[in-house]
């Protein structure tokens, strides 16, 4: 444990989240360690460099390894959902921080977590547009980074697998999370903490799928699609279908607030899935990001007509990218960064 309210904290996948919140919290005067594959710690210099034109350029110490076995106060998954159990087997096995927290994109991967830390594992997800283009180096296109955190308890709905926020109240977990909701508004980041895990995960899902169903078959950030009348119109029904599916596992989320925010996001605004596909990295999140949510449709008798036009168009798009140079930056199924 650090001295005074400073605390020491892994990076598991240093990509665009992780690069982004590493630098953030290392500027607040915590430890960071970063776990990179061998192939990115031999090109890491040290350093974390973010480029932002928002935030202004900042460039922070943090050491790397390649294998996490040295105690740590917090352990952040930030590794895409393809990689996450090639990822835990870079974390010793008797390794038990206070706190694990995941920011995955999806619907599944806290059970896969929490039968390895048990409470200890929070859930959490990430607004924030960030993209790593070297090891140790990101940009940082979005204004925002919010971080939404519960804690988890055996529950119904996607907390079935999430768990849902008894766990929440006073006791071990809801310190865990008010400690670090204040060391991320410290950090200069935004927190808001959930009421429970589900709602943490659909309030992002609701957003992020449509957007990245979207982006992936336009081939092309959201002006493109605003341009196309048919996706544009397919890209608003597919949300309000998320926020359907959503509803009916528990979780209640305002389709028009859903639908002004995608009315005025900048046009630049693009995804990693779109990002992903276009260079040729498999395997995407296209199958982490859709199938939970066309699952718990059926299961709940659920239209979602179009998202699951969206999502074929997506996955043709995928079978027809090309495949990428040598020399272009892929990650490989397993590698963590």
């Amino acid at each position: 444990m650090q001295q005074g309210n400073a605390l020491r904290h892994a990076i598991l996948g240093a990509g665009g989240v992780g690069l982004a919140l590493g630098a953030a919290l290392a500027r607040a005067g915590h430890e960071v360690v970063l776990v990179m594959r061998e192939s990115s710690r031999a090109r890491y210099r040290g350093v974390i460099d973010v480029h932002s034109k928002l935030h202004g350029d900042l460039a922070v110490r943090a050491r790397a390894v390649e294998r996490l076995q040295e105690p740590v106060d917090v352990l952040w998954v930030t590794v895409k959902a393809p990689a996450l159990d090639a990822a835990m087997a870079r974390v010793a096995p008797r390794l038990t921080p206070d706190s694990v927290v995941p920011l995955l994109n999806g619907l599944d991967h806290p059970r896969t977590l929490r039968a390895r830390f048990g409470p200890r594992q929070l859930v959490g997800s990430i607004l924030i547009e960030a993209e790593r283009t070297a090891p140790g180096r990101v940009i940082w296109n979005s204004l925002y980074a919010e971080v939404s955190l519960a804690t988890t308890e055996t529950g119904a709905g996607a907390g079935a697998d999430a768990g849902h926020g008894a766990d929440a109240q006073p006791g071990a977990g809801g310190r865990r999370l008010g400690r670090l909701a204040e060391l991320l508004a410290d950090a200069g980041l935004g927190c808001t903490p959930e009421r429970d895990a589900a709602s943490v995960l659909w309030r992002k899902l609701v957003l992020l799928l449509p957007l990245a169903l979207a982006t992936t078959a336009a081939d092309g950030p959201l002006g493109i699609v605003r341009r196309r009348p048919e996706l544009s119109a397919l890209l608003r029904d597919a949300a309000r279908e998320a926020c359907a599916v959503a509803a009916a596992d528990t979780v209640a989320v305002d389709d028009r607030n859903l639908l002004h925010t995608l009315d005025t996001l900048p046009g630049r605004t693009d995804t990693s899935l779109h990002r992903d596909v276009t260079a040729g990295v498999r395997p995407t999140e296209l199958a982490a990001l859709t199938e939970p949510v066309l699952r718990r449709a059926r299961d709940h008798h659920v239209a979602v007509p179009a998202l699951a036009e969206l999502a074929r168009r997506a996955a043709e798009r995928e079978r027809q990218a090309e495949v990428p140079a040598p020399h272009r930056s892929t990650y490989r199924k397993g590698e963590t960064s």
